[in-house]
C-alpha cells in the first residue's frame, strides 16, 4: 500500500462514534451491521483481516436446534431455528439446506422408536421453520428413514447393527469467510467505518468511562485516536490481552480487568475424499476414545470432519495441531470407516480456532466443556470502566441474535433511542435475491456462453447479487472472462472486482477469505503466482513484498505439512 492510500485510509477513520467494535469475526461483524442498521454511528476494526480467526473454523453448518432438544432447552432450540431461518433469508446464496442423518440402532435410546418420537417433537417445535423463506430453500420435516435409505445415503458406513436413520435438514454455509464479509460490508453500506489491519493498542478512559481507543496502522506505524461513547470487544480469546485501560492522565492509574474465560482449541479436518452426500453424525470406537460423536460433512470435492476440542491454557498467535493429535483424529475417523484407511496424506487443510470453555472441566470423552451460550459482559461489573462490553460468542448460528441483544444493551448505556432491529429480514451484501430459482436459471441462461455450469454455480454461491458487477467487468474487458491460470473455475473478473471493492491488502486475504481458491487445498503454483501479480500491480508491491505475501500464504499449508512429517 502506498503513502497516499494509507493517508486516505487514516483520514476516513477520524471522527467520533457512538460505538467502536474491536474484532471483525462473525460476532463483531454482526454487531457492526446491527448497530449501523439501527442508526448508531460505528467503527469496526480488526488487527488482521475480516474473519481471519475462529470464524473461518467451523463445520460450515447452521444448526436449527435439534441438539438443544436433547437438553430439553427449548429456548435455545427456538433461537437456533429462528436464526437459521434468518440467515437463509438474508444470505440465500451463501446459506442453503443441508441434509443430515444419524444412524439408529436396536438399543432403546438410539432406536427408531425413540429417535422418531424426538423428531416428531422437534417438528412441532419448529413448525415455522420455513416462514418467509424462498420456496427453493425450504426445509422438509425431520423423519425416520429405513436401513436401505441410510445405506444409499452413506454407503461407506458398513455397520450391520444399523437399523435405519434419523434424518433432518439444517443449513450449510458455502463460504463462511464471505458470510462474515457480507455482514461487514452490509455495515459499511449502512454508513459504518470498517477497517481491517488496524491494531487496538490502548483504551482511553476518562472519569472511569471508556472514551475511545488508541489504534495503530501496521502499514505505516502511525497512531490514531478514535473517540467513542462505548466500546464492544468481540476479539474472543484475545479480549484479555486488550483489557488494560489507561485512565485519564490526571488520575495516573491503570485498570486491569479481564473477561472470565478459558479457551478450547477447536479442530476440523478437510479430507480429499468425498465420504458422504449429506452430513453424517457417527460415533467412534477406538482404544483411546469410545462413543465420541463426529460429523462428516460434504465439502467442495471432499469432506470436512470434526469437531475435536483440546484444552488450551494459552492463547497462541498461531494455532497448530501436533502430529500425534492428527494421528488420533484420523484413528477415530478410521474407526467409523475402516475401509477408508485415511492417512495424513489425505488431509488437505486443517481449520483451527478457539472457543470459550469452562476452566478445568471435561466432557464424557475428556475434552473441555464448552459454554452452552454466548455472554455479554460489562467491565463495570468487575471494577472496570463504564462503557466497555465484551461479547464472548459461541456459535456462528446465533451471532446475529447476540448482536441484537448487545446493541440493545449498549444503547441503554448510551441513553440513545434506536430503531427496532430489522436485520433478521434485511438482505446482506450480495443477498438481494428475490427468487433464488429464477436467479439461478437466469444466470445459467445468460452466462452459458462465457463459463461452464460449475463456474457459474460457484460464482452464484460466492457473490450472489454482486455477480452482476463482476459480469460487467468481464463485459468491459474480454480478457477478464478468462479463468485464472491453474484454476478450474475461478474467473479473472472476480479478482478485479474483489480487489477494488472489498478491502483486500494481503494475498492471503484474496486466496483464503474473498475467493474460495485456497479453501480446500493448496492452490496450483500458477494460480498463486497470477494472483500475487494482480495484487502487486494494484498495490504497487515491489518484488520482496510480493515474495513475502506468497511465503505468508504458503505457511498456511507448509507449516502443517512440516509439523506432521517431523513427528
Amino acid at each position: 500500500m502506498n503513502g497516499a492510500s494509507i493517508q486516505r485510509r487514516l483520514n476516513d477513520i477520524k471522527g467520533h462514534y457512538d460505538v467502536a467494535v474491536i474484532g471483525a469475526g462473525i460476532h463483531g461483524a454482526a454487531v457492526a451491521w446491527e448497530a449501523a442498521s439501527r442508526g448508531l454511528s460505528i467503527i469496526l476494526l480488526d488487527k488482521g483481516d475480516f474473519g481471519c480467526g475462529t470464524s473461518s473454523n467451523s463445520l460450515k453448518t447452521i444448526h436449527g436446534g435439534l441438539r438443544s432438544l436433547q437438553r430439553l432447552d427449548f429456548i435455545a432450540l427456538r433461537e437456533n431455528s429462528q436464526e437459521r431461518r434468518a440467515l437463509m433469508r438474508i444470505a440465500p446464496h451463501l446459506v442453503q439446506p443441508l441434509q443430515c442423518v444419524i444412524p439408529t440402532y436396536r438399543k432403546l435410546s438410539k432406536s427408531r422408536l425413540v429417535m422418531g418420537a424426538g423428531l416428531k417433537l422437534y417438528n412441532l417445535a419448529v413448525m415455522d421453520r420455513n416462514a418467509g423463506l424462498d420456496p427453493a430453500l425450504q426445509l422438509p420435516p425431520a423423519q425416520i428413514i429405513t436401513r436401505q435409505e441410510m445405506h444409499e445415503l452413506v454407503p461407506e458406513l458398513d455397520d450391520a447393527a444399523v437399523t435405519g436413520g434419523a434424518c433432518w435438514h439444517d443449513a450449510q454455509v458455502y463460504n463462511t469467510e464471505r458470510l462474515v464479509l457480507a455482514f461487514v460490508l452490509a455495515a459499511r453500506q449502512a454508513g459504518a467505518r470498517v477497517v481491517n489491519y488496524l491494531l487496538n493498542k490502548e483504551y482511553i478512559v476518562k472519569n472511569n468511562k471508556v472514551a475511545g481507543l488508541l489504534a495503530q496502522d501496521p502499514f505505516c506505524g502511525e497512531a490514531i485516536k478514535i473517540e467513542a461513547g462505548a466500546v464492544i470487544d468481540c476479539t474472543g480469546p484475545w479480549a484479555a490481552q486488550n483489557s488494560s485501560f489507561q485512565a485519564h492522565a490526571q488520575l495516573g492509574r491503570t485498570h486491569q480487568v479481564s473477561p472470565p474465560v478459558s479457551m478450547a482449541r477447536a479442530v476440523n479436518l478437510i479430507i480429499r475424499k468425498r465420504i458422504t452426500s449429506c452430513a453424517l453424525g457417527a460415533r467412534t470406537c477406538t482404544d483411546q476414545v469410545d462413543n465420541r460423536l463426529l460429523f462428516i460433512v460434504p465439502w467442495r470435492t471432499g469432506s470436512m470432519i470434526g469437531t475435536w476440542y483440546y484444552h488450551d491454557a494459552n492463547v497462541p498467535e498461531h494455532l497448530s495441531l501436533s502430529g500425534q493429535e492428527l494421528a488420533d483424529c484420523l484413528n477415530q475417523i478410521n474407526s467409523i470407516f475402516p475401509a477408508l484407511d485415511l492417512t495424513p496424506a489425505d488431509v488437505t487443510f486443517v481449520h483451527l480456532g478457539l472457543l470459550p470453555a469452562y476452566p478445568g472441566s471435561a466432557n464424557s470423552v475428556g475434552e473441555p466443556r464448552l459454554w452452552g451460550h454466548s455472554r455479554i459482559i460489562e467491565a463495570s461489573q468487575s471494577g472496570g470502566p463504564g462503557g466497555l462490553f465484551w461479547l464472548q460468542g459461541t456459535k456462528l448460528t446465533t451471532a446475529r441474535a447476540q448482536a441484537v441483544k448487545t446493541i440493545d444493551r449498549v444503547a441503554r448505556y448510551l441513553k440513545k433511542p434506536i430503531q427496532r432491529s430489522q436485520t433478521y429480514k434485511i438482505p446482506l451484501y450480495g443477498g438481494e435475491i428475490a427468487d433464488y430459482a429464477s436467479y439461478q436459471q437466469n444466470c445459467m441462461a445468460n452466462l452459458a456462453n462465457h463459463w461452464t455450469r460449475q463456474t457459474i454455480t460457484r460464482l452464484q454461491r460466492n457473490y450472489g447479487s454482486n455477480l452482476d458487477a463482476i459480469i460487467s467487468k468481464a463485459d468491459d474487458d474480454e480478457t477478464l472472462v478468462e479463468l485464472v491460470p491453474g484454476s478450474a473455475d475461478v474467473v479473472k473478473a472476480e479478482l478485479s472486482y474483489i480487489i477494488e471493492n472489498e478491502q483486500v491488502y494481503r494475498l492471503s486475504d484474496l486466496l483464503l477469505r474473498r475467493t474460495d481458491i485456497g479453501s480446500f487445498a493448496q492452490p496450483a503454483e500458477a494460480t498463486i503466482a497470477y494472483c500475487a501479480d494482480v495484487m502487486a500491480e494494484y498495490w504497487h508491491w515491489n518484488e520482496p513484498q510480493r515474495e513475502e505475501n506468497i511465503a505468508e500464504f504458503l505457511l498456511r499449508y507448509s507449516h502443517i505439512a512440516q509439523t506432521y512429517s517431523q513427528e
